[in-house]
């Protein structure tokens, strides 16, 4: 078996692409929030008693409570999905090393020691 052939990365490299998607859309989804009535009432939201000028209580779309909540679940989804693709990167980074590194003299092929010929 080359050297080549021992260098496997794929399943890493997804792992990197899927968090790095998840990131983005979570992003993405609190960029929209941002973009709702209720978003710019966040600030707000600590000086207000939760109802508005009329004496009604805001609507469950638009309430400062719940857009907030939203945000930051989704900061908190987006920053744990960065640093799992960081982690995977990681890995890649070590598998590249001991790759270039190239055979350790005196230590047999890991696949000799898998079938059992070790």
């Amino acid at each position: 078996m080359t050297r080549r052939e021992e260098l496997d990365i794929d399943d890493v490299l997804y792992v990197v692409g899927d968090n790095l998607g998840r990131a983005d859309a979570c992003i993405t989804a609190a960029e929209r929030l941002f973009g709702q009535p209720g978003a710019s009432a966040i600030a707000a939201a600590d000086d207000d008693d939760g109802a508005d000028d009329d004496g009604d209580e805001h609507d469950d779309d638009n309430d400062p409570n719940r857009v907030r909540n939203n945000l930051e679940h989704l900061v908190e989804s987006a920053k744990e999905s960065v640093r799992a693709a960081q982690y995977a990167h990681r890995q890649v980074l070590a598998k590249l090393d001991r790759y270039c590194a190239g055979p350790v003299p005196g230590d047999e092929p890991t696949i000799a020691k898998r079938r059992g010929k070790a």
